[in-house]
């Protein structure tokens, strides 16, 4: 009897899957391959039910287009290159089949896809895709599980060091028995699932928190603070038990009231799936430029 069909390797989120390389894609995303993630759900377009949302293993920078409006990223997604030239920072990315009768499936191997920058991470929580928090990235073949990096023959490169383009074969519109069963199914009810993964909360937590602490300590000092570091220790409850850095020079002391304002703000973390607590969360301000890091706690 022929062997059953093995289980689509699993994340936290969802099934595993890697975009293994581009045919058509701006040379900075080239440097990042391979893009492994899990699909999170899907979502409907206006022109299509099956998006997929694809939330990062790592990071992925990009360099801005002309008439791109930097506004669109919050301020911890707007970095720098080595060479102090703008990137944004994203974390997840919107695919979908390249062709008609196509799908992401199980058991996909270098399946031609569209692929889009999730420039508001919000969008993990919206019923349907909102254009306006996406940018359109690539195109490029996905394949399940978390593969690694695709050798020059496997990528298109000839021995000079040239590449090919790459020519996918459209298929048609199989049958939908062809396709596979898809990865993630969308909601019947339209209810986005429960645990939602730590970028989108975090995303949303970080500005106002930065934002409030800088604030306390001007008003603690009486004047400006420009550059500053803070590390805030949480506790299980997600709230402020330490704070350390620096403020221009000084230690980061805010006003008392402070602190209870940085809880509130620091509520959506119950959000959180319980394995991902975040036991300190790294705050760094030089003008209007905000970064931060996160350390999981684990479970």
């Amino acid at each position: 009897m022929p062997a059953p069909p093995a289980a689509s390797p699993m994340g936290e989120y969802g099934p595993l899957v890697t975009v293994t390389r581009f045919e058509l894609a701006p040379e900075e995303l080239e440097w990042q391959l391979p893009v492994t993630g899990e699909l999170y759900r899907v979502l409907p377009g206006s022109d299509r039910p099956d998006y997929s949302l694809m939330v990062l293993e790592r990071p992925l920078h990009f360099y801005p287009a002309a008439g791109f409006d930097i506004g669109r990223a919050a301020p911890e997604q707007r970095v720098e290159d080595r060479k102090g030239r703008p990137m944004v920072r994203v974390n997840a990315l919107l695919l979908c089949a390249r062709y008609v009768g196509q799908q992401l499936h199980a058991g996909m191997e270098d399946l031609a896809v569209n692929i889009a920058y999730v420039v508001d991470t919000s969008l993990a929580r919206d019923a349907v895709v909102d254009f306006a928090k996406i940018e359109y990235a690539a195109t490029g073949f996905l394949s399940e599980g978390h593969v690694g990096r695709p050798t020059p023959a496997a990528a298109g490169e000839t021995t000079e060091g040239t590449t090919e383009e790459a020519v996918p074969v459209e298929v048609g519109q199989p049958e939908p028995a062809a396709l596979g069963e898809p990865l993630v199914e969308p909601p019947a009810d339209g209810v986005v699932p429960e645990g939602l993964p730590p970028m989108v909360v975090v995303d949303e937590v970080v500005p106002e928190v930065a934002r409030l602490l800088k604030e306390g300590i001007e008003q603690q000092r009486g004047s400006r603070v420009e550059r500053l570091t803070a590390v805030l220790t949480l506790d299980a409850q997600h709230r402020v038990s330490g704070l350390s850095g620096n403020a221009d020079g000084q230690s980061p002391v805010p006003t008392p009231e402070t602190f209870e304002r940085l809880n509130e703000a620091l509520a959506p973390l119950a959000d959180l799936p319980h394995r991902d607590p975040i036991a300190r969360l790294t705050i760094r301000l030089d003008g209007e430029r905000l970064t931060s890091d996160v350390d999981y706690g684990g479970a």
